[in-house]
């Protein structure tokens, strides 16, 4: 049986192809958000050798056997607020700019102790990868704008980790930590799509094409922290990748009974999938006095991965020029930092950090549906313990390179603008 071929120019086919460069996300570095939990985010930039609260059990769980000891468990609310702004600016045209810049990602983490010393149980529910992006209908994503059928004008990536841990305390020196995860990702796209009339009348007005879609995947974790000395401590931190088959519906309107006759549906399938990145991490801690800590963080995410984004829309396939596989070729990633810690007494703790984000995206696969760029942090953060409760709040300014990208011929100049905010509630039952 031959092969459907499609029944649009090379040109038509050309610009429908961009219509399935869906975004992954608008995150912290390539499509993944920024640290959870107040001590997390104030501390960013050097964080995982020292960490000593609930959120230890996602950043570094080899630490809970230093903190769920006797019979408490306890449990961490820090949802992180997120206002982000982006800026196409097109050579010699309009300038694009997203809207609604405030989102709100939810998190939770529990820590438990073992039937002994040397074992702790923790659990962290959090969002690791993806944001919502909109980009005003005006302007360049307005009728006639240069932008209007080369890139969505709507995305999201929504994500769900769930990660079971259990820390083993091997001797006084050295802790080790093993957890699986259960992650949940779900894509969407909303993209305007335009008239098709030549060679074949086959959409009959502009209208818009969407596709939803999710699935599941399983990765695992493991940490290690080793007290060299009194002082000094090294924290290993390893996280596997996790490829998750996506699956879902399409929907595009405005078809001609000449398209339905081609077997084209207005409501048809769509499946893609996506390669979230192993992450190793590195960290070195040591306490200069009683009341002040420093630590220097590396870390390395596997991006590379993601070297094409492969979108299959069934018997629609044909209508967007066939089953599309576009180009990535990220590159892995490295952040490294620098983080301080201040206890001030009354279990009052302040702390800050400063963080490189180096981008995986490359310069020729650059799009404003990932407009990333390389990212220095500023961090700040404020923490307080009592008896059986704690809570926390930071602040984080991300400074974004300005990059130019070409999208679809239309080039032009992408900035991003990012702010974060963490806020911990937290009770010892």
């Amino acid at each position: 049986m031959r092969k459907k071929r499609s029944p649009l120019t090379p040109k038509t086919r050309s610009v429908l192809c961009c219509i399935l460069l869906f975004p992954l996300s608008l995150g912290a570095e390539g499509f993944r958000n920024s640290a959870p939990g107040a001590y997390a985010l104030g501390q960013s930039g050097g964080r995982n050798a020292f960490i000593d609260d609930a959120s230890a059990a996602l950043h570094n769980p080899a630490n809970l056997v230093d903190l769920a000891t006797g019979d408490g468990i306890d449990a961490l609310i820090s949802p992180t607020l997120v206002h982000i702004k982006s800026e196409f600016k097109v050579d010699g045209g309009g300038r694009a700019r997203t809207k609604d810049p405030l989102k709100v990602l939810p998190n939770l983490f529990i820590t438990a102790p073992g039937p002994n010393e040397r074992l702790a149980f923790g659990l962290s529910l959090t969002v690791p990868y993806g944001l919502a992006t909109g980009w005003e209908k005006s302007g360049p994503f307005g009728p006639g704008g240069e932008l209007r059928y080369l890139a969505p004008f709507e995305s999201e990536m929504l994500t769900l980790q769930i990660n079971p841990v259990v820390a083993y305390r091997v001797n006084e020196q050295l802790s080790v930590a093993f957890g699986l995860s259960a992650l949940y990702s779900e894509l969407s796209f909303k993209q305007f799509f335009p008239q098709v009339m030549a060679p074949l009348p086959l959409v009959a007005n502009e209208t818009v094409a969407e596709a939803d879609m999710d699935g599941w995947g399983i990765g695992a974790n493991f940490a290690v922290s080793w007290d060299v000395t009194e002082r000094d401590r090294l924290a290993l931190t390893l996280r596997s990748k996790t490829s998750i088959k996506h699956k879902g519906d399409s929907r595009i309107g405005a078809l001609t009974p000449q398209a339905e006759a081609f077997g084209f549906t207005g409501r048809g399938s769509a499946e893609t999938r996506v390669t979230y990145p192993w992450i190793i991490g590195l960290a070195y801690g040591r306490k200069l006095s009683d009341a002040l800590l420093l630590e220097v963080q590396y870390e390395r995410v596997g991006f590379s991965d993601f070297e094409e984004l492969n979108i299959d829309l069934g018997n629609n396939n044909p209508l967007f020029g066939g089953a599309n596989v576009t180009r990535q070729d990220w590159k892995d990633s490295h952040t490294f930092g620098l983080g301080l810690r201040y206890d001030h007494g009354d279990g009052l703790r302040t702390h800050a950090s400063l963080q490189y984000f180096k981008s995986p995206v490359p310069d020729d696969t650059l799009s404003t549906t990932i407009p990333d760029g390389d990212q220095i942090a500023l961090t700040l953060g404020i923490t307080k313990r009592w008896d059986r409760a704690y809570a926390g709040l930071a602040y984080s300014y991300v400074d974004y390179e300005s990059r130019r990208a070409e999208i679809g011929g239309v080039t032009g100049k992408i900035g991003t603008q990012l702010h974060l905010f963490a806020i911990n509630a937290g009770w010892r039952f």
